[in-house]
């Protein structure tokens, strides 16, 4: 084997070494961003979504609390409060509601 050789290996070596300390520190900063949110024994947290006409972004919405919910972040309710949504957004909040994942507060029909 050449010199040549061993310095490439080495560099090699060095980035990949480098790459591993900048994905563990990437790693350690998204677990302080995602601090879990403690409550006491009798305390619960319901997050409401408050919609009004359209929101294609719904289901995201709760899928991403549900994630929150289901890793331990962020224990919740999710509540959906129908301030006059549109006919397709009632039909994911009632689709949502039916699985069992969300309340349906209605209030603006």
């Amino acid at each position: 084997m050449g010199m040549g050789v061993i310095f490439m290996l080495w560099d090699v070596l060095g980035a990949a070494a480098v790459a591993a300390l900048v994905i563990l520190l990437v790693w350690t900063l998204r677990g302080l961003m995602l601090t879990p949110v403690r409550t006491g024994a009798d305390t619960r947290i319901r997050v409401t979504l408050s919609v009004r006409g359209a929101d294609a972004m719904l289901e995201g919405a709760v899928g991403a609390l549900l994630w929150l919910d289901a890793n331990g972040t962020l224990p919740c309710e999710i509540a959906i409060r129908d301030l006059g949504m549109d006919e397709e957004t009632a039909r994911v909040a009632e689709a949502l509601a039916r699985e069992g994942r969300v309340t349906i507060i209605r209030e603006g029909n």
